[in-house]
């Protein structure tokens, strides 16, 4: 896309978290074309000169790897946000790793500002109480917040692997899991054993009309 597609785009996932100005995005579009991590071509379909960027194989790698690695900045909350706009792109373990140390992250800060409120609350006025007890209370929503996020990405990740666990294993025609027995005829039935009835009876008796045998 272009440079005003992708300004426009990146508005619609990131205009509540991050605004992107064309003065800071086209140098960042330069400097990954110069490092092979985005491609650029002229478009054919405008009268106007129209550069159209696209991503390779190495700015996809490196776009994965910058998701992965989460440093102590990127806990951050402006950073940290960014990053959560593209965790669909992450593994599942990947996302309640980064979810959990956010949330630990939160945890300390939490209990450093806990500490110097009680120390120092009887020299602050008003305003910085309040300040004090604004900082606070964010937060313990957003931790509560990372709670519900995390409580959901594990039952996710558990749901997946049961729907996993129920694909290799027969299921009957109600939709529940075939009885013993049933898993015993379709194995039979796999390796090629009739499983109609019972065996058919083996005549004992020499069919009269076939010739002796001799020999």
């Amino acid at each position: 896309m272009s440079g005003y597609e992708l300004k426009k785009q990146l508005g619609v996932t990131l205009g509540a978290f991050w605004r992107v100005s064309f003065g800071s995005l086209y140098p960042c579009l330069k400097r990954l074309t110069a490092d092979g991590a985005l491609e650029v071509e002229e478009s054919l379909f405008t009268s106007r000169k129209k550069h159209v960027y696209r991503l390779t194989d190495h700015g996809d790698l490196l776009f994965q790897e910058l998701l992965e690695s989460a440093d102590l900045h990127d806990l951050e909350q402006d950073r940290f946000s960014l990053r959560l706009a593209f965790f669909r792109y992450l593994r599942p373990e990947t996302r309640l790793y980064q979810l959990e140390r956010r949330r630990g992250y939160l945890q300390e800060r939490l209990a450093d500002l806990r500490t110097s409120f009680r120390s120092a609350r009887d020299r602050m006025d008003a305003y910085t109480l309040a300040l004090m007890n604004h900082g606070l209370e964010e937060r313990e929503r957003e931790i509560a917040w990372l709670d519900r996020l995390i409580a959901a990405e594990r039952d996710s990740t558990e749901a997946g692997e049961q729907r996993g666990g129920a694909a290799a294993r027969p299921v009957s025609t109600a939709g529940r899991p075939a009885s013993t027995s049933t898993r015993e005829k379709d194995l039979k039935a796999a390796n090629g054993l009739d499983t109609a009835g019972p065996a058919a009876q083996v005549p004992t008796a020499r069919d009269p009309r076939l010739p002796e045998r001799t020999g």
